[in-house]
């Protein structure tokens, strides 16, 4: 009986040893798993108040009174508007040929006074105006006159060389200043002694008086 107990031990002894002995190395760790689903989104904080609002600026200065009887507009015209005309000459029935072109506007009629202006290089010059050549005493003209509903700008170049030759377009683009205002401004302006080719001073007198 011994012998059948000892022999039983030996036996539980080996299978446990073999068990121990059978366990292998731990295996290598395996690869990340992937990222879960994000979840939902908190709700969206209160917004803030709104900001106090800033003190409004000072106000500027007034400007001067205008003087709401004058009026000016701006046009240019190219050598090609204007066309030929005759010209009658005053106190007689000589004519001449110029260059014309017919500005339309509103503003203007025969019971307002009307000074025309054309820009030479940087200033604005009052017509009429005489050019004089040096070199053969050839003669420039720029002339005016108007009626209701436009005014009439005249142009002629006359030559003294090799016989003499008269064009009757400008050779590039002129730009003009046309100011109406009342006769009786009109007036004031004449007897004021201001200088009436001088665009700034005529314009400074208009913008002023009564």
């Amino acid at each position: 009986m011994k012998k059948l107990v000892k022999l039983l031990s030996i036996i539980a002894l080996s299978a446990s040893t073999a068990l121990w002995s059978c366990k292998g190395d731990q295996g290598e760790v395996g690869p990340k798993g992937d990222t879960g689903a994000a979840g939902v989104a908190g709700a969206n904080g209160t917004n803030g108040k709104d900001g106090t609002n800033g003190k409004d600026g000072v106000n500027g200065t007034n400007g001067k009174d205008g003087n709401a009887n004058v009026v000016s507009f701006q046009v240019t015209v190219k050598p090609e508007d204007f066309k030929e005309v005759d010209v009658s000459g005053i106190g007689s029935g000589v004519t001449s040929k110029w260059g014309a072109v017919a500005v339309q506007n509103a503003l203007v009629s025969t019971d307002k006074f009307v000074m025309v202006f054309v820009k030479n290089v940087d200033q604005l010059k009052a017509l009429p105006i005489t050019f004089t050549k040096d070199l053969d005493n050839s003669l420039e003209r720029l002339d005016y006159g108007y009626k209701t509903g436009q005014v009439e700008i005249f142009y002629r170049y006359q030559t003294n060389l090799f016989g003499g030759t008269t064009t009757l377009k400008p050779g590039q683009d002129l730009t003009f200043d046309i100011v109406v205002t009342s006769k009786t401004t009109g007036a004031l302006l004449e007897k004021s002694g201001v200088d009436t080719k001088n665009y700034d001073s005529v314009m400074n007198f208009l913008s002023t008086s009564l």
